[in-house]
């Protein structure tokens, strides 16, 4: 549902879905589609979210531990950059997917992106998701503030010095999570809106800049934000959900 609000745009016509809200896209789908609907495109989406995570995770962390902290918002910019590079077919694919009216498999979607444009339909979007890439980085560094800011205040009403405590607890990691993600997503989601209207919509060699002119022209200021709503309810327990597991996972260790 959050990515047929995102992917909505009357104006570049073909057969889009059209939600007014979050809670309408749920009731929309469970009446035409079934419980199943609610699922539609899992497999590429699950394939997509691993994949762009660990590759972001695991080269961010790494390039931290080979060359320090200071640079720890470049250097995690650098993460989701080569992650984008990588995975960005998936996305793509999972776009079409679940976007599709009358749904299609992963495999025909791919065909379908093959015939509209070749081997770079693949990586439509590329320099959006190239920009995006700072949203993940701003979320690690705004959490590592928070976190650190959080640590401090413990240590000091506990009267202890603040290196002796090195976790959050899990309530404090998910609050922590979902604040930095809460500013870092509505800074970038005009773009977020952006990318999936040229992932899973015709626009042919139109830009980031043109699509976006192209929405505010044609359907008002306020299509910039439509499915945000729908972003932040999965964002922002995604997140809480995420950063207390780590935090749990790093107290373990």
């Amino acid at each position: 549902v959050k990515t047929r609000l995102q992917a909505s745009a009357k104006s570049y016509g073909g057969d889009s879905f059209e939600y007014s809200g979050l809670a309408n896209g749920l009731a929309s789908v469970l009446r035409e589609e079934g419980l199943q609907g609610l699922f539609t495109g899992i497999r590429p989406v699950m394939l997509r979210a691993a994949a762009t995570d660990f590759v972001a995770v695991y080269t961010g962390e790494q390039l931290i531990c080979r060359y320090g902290d200071r640079l720890a918002l470049v250097l995690r910019t650098l993460g989701c950059c080569v992650s984008i590079l990588t995975t960005l077919p998936l996305e793509t694919i999972a776009a079409r997917v679940t976007t599709a009216r009358p749904p299609v498999s992963a495999y025909a979607a791919a065909q379908a992106l093959w015939q509209e444009g070749g081997p770079f339909a693949f990586w439509r979007g590329l320099y959006v998701n190239l920009v995006l890439c700072l949203n993940p980085g701003l979320t690690f560094t705004a959490m590592a503030q928070l976190k650190s800011f959080i640590l401090s205040l413990r240590s000091r009403s506990q009267g202890t010095q603040s290196d002796a405590v090195e976790t959050l607890s899990w309530l404090e990691a998910s609050l922590a999570g979902v604040l930095a993600k809460l500013l870092s997503l509505c800074l970038a989601y005009p773009l977020m809106r952006g990318k999936s209207v040229m992932q899973a919509r015709k626009t042919g060699k139109a830009g980031i800049l043109q699509v976006l002119g192209h929405l505010v022209r044609e359907e008002g200021l306020h299509s910039l934000y439509q499915g945000l709503g729908a972003q932040l309810s999965k964002s922002l327990v995604s997140a809480a959900v995420k950063y207390s597991f780590k935090e749990y996972m790093e107290e373990k260790i």
